[in-house]
């Protein structure tokens, strides 16, 4: 018996020491097959330094694994050490129990071109395998109606319940590249800690930490109820570097070069059942951005926070608890060929967008009727402050003949309680140079964009920043001056009803720039003259009334016509606006000086009728009053019909003296001569007859000098007004070209200047 019993033990510890050392030789064995045949089993080379396996902590070690590209050199996956213990004790309490999994090192280098990534060759591999294999019994598994299943309804399936505890993660490198493109993301110091994971009703916590290559730091909180999927996830971003995206906005935008960051502080709690109905909150922020156009132009911003106070997309609610923006810039260029800045910046975008749609693509407008979706719930929205401060814009128009560039500065934005259904207010206001500010005060709802009320006041604004616009549209540029404007605007439905006051202190023009051709011709100089009143101000009213949606429809546009207009009006009848200056406001010369700003002339006559001196002496007044005026006395006449009409009357003077037999002519004789009809037969016949006698060229050259001996008769007969000088008076007849086409009376037109 005693010799049977020792024979049972030896035999017992031979087994073991055979268990032992096939437990320990093993694992090498094993590795050096998987390694030699992985090409068999995956198509890809594969090295393994060592595997080893502790019978009696039942740990598995692998040191220095590499899973190899096709060029059999080049790691894909990696990792330097990986260790698995498994404790088999808890099968007695019907628990396969991982007491721990660690893992060190990881190396993954993940590259995409276009459809194909460097392990496309590994699935390809498999999935021909996987084809030549038996068919496989299906499984069928508890998932809910939305297919997600539920952990502790598969675990009550099992003949154990699992669980997997101390998982770890550390110094893992994940690095993706997408060649096409040109894009890298190399996330390095790669964590994660994960205390247990239990497929029954027991929480789940993961927290996964990471680094970027490029810059910032990521950490993850995860916990999940396997058996409700209640889950909560806190997102921490810092710092993240925005750069890492350019490749990726090549098709947006066109530019130079981006640069910035982002950070975020966000939890979504929900479940994994209905993921839309996660409630999400937190911190997003981006700091120093900075995007640089193809021009070398920036727009950017110091920091943009947002906090959110929940954001639920099955419930389309998004409330907002601030938006604080600091320190932003931007600029809006205009160039000559009617495109912006904004047209080069999204170039690429509208390029995508005019592509034709693709003709082979399935017709689902028939489905689409079919599957008419529920309604969608009514968005609430809210954004409780927002608060803009230190912003600029700048504006650079280069359309114009000059190029005009002018920056607002100090821009502040105040709203709160900002929400989609109920009128708010935000205020607005601004800084421009030199001292000007604005202030704007609006007052809406977001869910009607076509009603609200806004108030625009402008004060102090140095009009000579204008100046190119004026040079532009009048050909004038503007010297000095300043503006204050108030805009009262009441919107309902798009329809527009506004009331502006613009109110101008010390307005001044330069001379006119005789190498524009301006859009407008504006005697800018009048204009401004004659509604400037005794204290050097304009001021006057314009209403606004239309529809905002009508594409001819623009504000300023009818503001800055109704200016010209103004203008144009008081300068085209300046002797009748200045001879009222005491009533209207324009001036204060102080003279009445009828309707008219004409003095009607005989073509004929060398000299003038007491009355036409009479009136011209009395626009020479205006003078007197303010040396700053200047009087322009402009004969027009027609020759052509100037001498037809003289030769008409110099046949009918001599048919009069022949028929009745004189040759000399007093007043009697003249108004009879006038009263001869162009029909009397006698006086058509005498006409036929003696009309060669008459030279019209020569009537040409004498009307022309009496024209000028009644320029030099009429000067002369100024020049002794008081108050008239040389340089304010000038008396000439339009140029030939201008003559020749004239229509009207024979006259002296008389304008005013200033000098």
């Amino acid at each position: 018996m005693k010799k049977a019993i020792k024979i049972i033990l030896i035999s017992l510890v031979a087994l073991i020491v055979l268990v032992l050392a096939a437990l320990k030789f093993a694992p090498g064995f094993i590795k050096d097959y998987v390694v030699a045949h992985s090409e068999e089993f995956i198509g890809r080379k594969m090295a393994i330094e060592s595997v080893s396996l502790n019978p009696f902590t039942f740990t598995v070690n692998v040191d220095k694994f590499a899973l190899l590209e096709q060029d059999g050199t080049t790691p894909f996956v990696s990792f330097d050490k990986f260790r698995i213990n498994v404790d088999p004790l808890k099968i007695v309490t019907r628990t396969a129990a991982v007491s721990e999994i660690y893992m060190k090192g990881l190396f993954v280098h993940v590259t995409q071109n276009g459809d194909k990534f460097n392990f496309s060759d590994i699935l390809d591999f498999l999935a021909k395998a996987d084809s030549t294999s038996p068919d496989t019994v299906a499984v069928d598994t508890a998932a809910s109606d939305t297919g997600m299943v539920n952990a502790a309804e598969i675990a009550k399936g099992l003949p154990v319940s699992i669980s997997v505890k101390n998982i770890v993660f550390e110094n893992g490198n994940i690095i993706y590249e997408d060649t096409k493109i040109g894009s890298k993301i190399h996330i390095k110091d790669f964590g994660i800690a994960i205390p247990a994971v239990y497929l029954s009703n027991k929480q789940t916590d993961v927290g996964v930490s990471l680094k970027f290559a490029d810059g910032g730091d990521l950490n993850v909180k995860v916990s999940v109820n396997a058996a409700t999927n209640d889950f909560n996830v806190n997102v921490g971003l810092k710092d993240f570097a925005l750069a890492c995206g350019k490749p990726y906005l090549n098709d947006f935008i066109a530019y130079k070069d981006f640069s910035g960051s982002v950070s975020t502080d966000i939890s979504v709690a929900g479940n994994l059942n209905d993921v839309l109905s996660s409630n999400v909150g937190g911190i997003v922020s981006v700091d120093n951005v900075v995007l640089t156009e193809t021009s070398g132009k920036t727009i950017g911003v110091k920091h943009v926070g947002v906090g959110i106070g929940k954001a639920n997309l099955n419930e389309n609610t998004f409330i907002i608890d601030s938006v604080i923006v600091d320190g932003a810039y931007a600029h809006m260029d205009m160039y000559k060929d009617g495109k912006t800045n904004i047209d080069v910046l999204l170039a690429p975008l509208n390029k995508k967008s005019a592509a034709p749609a693709d003709s082979s693509a399935p017709d689902t407008t028939a489905k689409a009727e079919e599957a008419k979706p529920e309604p969608a719930k009514k968005m609430v929205a809210k954004v409780g402050k927002l608060y803009v401060h230190n912003t600029k814009v700048s504006a650079n128009d280069q359309t114009l003949t000059k190029p005009f560039n002018y920056t607002v500065s100090g821009i502040t934005v105040n709203g709160s309680n900002i929400n989609f259904d109920t009128p708010c207010t935000v205020n607005v206001t601004a800084s421009f140079p030199e001292g000007g500010s604005v202030s704007v005060k609006y007052k809406g709802a977001l869910s009607d964009i076509g009603t609200m009320d806004a108030y625009i006041s402008v004060k102090n604004l140095a009009l000579k920043h204008f100046s190119n616009y004026s040079l532009h549209y009048t050909g004038y540029p503007i010297s000095a001056g300043t503006m204050a404007f108030a805009s009262e605007n009441k919107i309902q439905d798009f329809n527009l009803e506004s009331k502006n006051t613009i109110d101008i202190y010390n307005i001044d023009v330069g001379d006119k720039d005789n190498s524009v051709n301006p859009e407008f011709t504006v005697p800018m100089k009048v204009g401004l003259y004659i509604l400037k009143d005794k204290n050097d101000k304009i001021q006057f009213d314009i209403p606004v009334k239309g529809n905002m949606k009508d594409p001819e429809f623009s504000v300023l546009k009818i503001i800055w016509k109704t200016v010209m207009n103004l203008i144009i009006k008081v300068a085209v009848s300046p002797l009748k606006v200045v001879g009222n200056v005491a009533t209207t406001g324009a001036g204060m010369v102080g003279l009445d000086l009828g309707n008219n700003d004409e003095i009607l002339i005989d073509v004929k006559s060398a000299t003038f009728t007491s009355e036409q001196y009479a009136k011209a002496s009395k626009m020479t007044e205006v003078l007197a009053n303010d040396p700053k005026l200047k009087l322009i006395f402009t004969q027009y006449y027609n020759p052509n019909r100037a001498a037809k009409r003289n030769k008409q009357h110099m046949l009918k003077t001599e048919f009069y003296k022949q028929s009745q037999g004189k040759q000399t002519l007093n007043e009697l004789d003249e108004r009879a001569i006038l009263e001869i009809k162009d029909s009397d037969e006698a006086f058509k016949a005498y006409a036929n007859e003696h009309a060669a006698d008459i030279d019209e060229k020569k009537l040409k050259t004498e009307l022309a000098t009496l024209a000028s001996k009644r320029d030099e008769d009429l000067l002369k007969v100024l020049m002794q007004q008081n108050g008239v000088t040389k340089k304010n008076i000038k008396v000439l007849t339009a140029p030939a070209g201008e003559l020749s086409g004239y229509k009207g009376k024979a006259m002296y037109k008389v304008t005013v200047d200033v000098q």
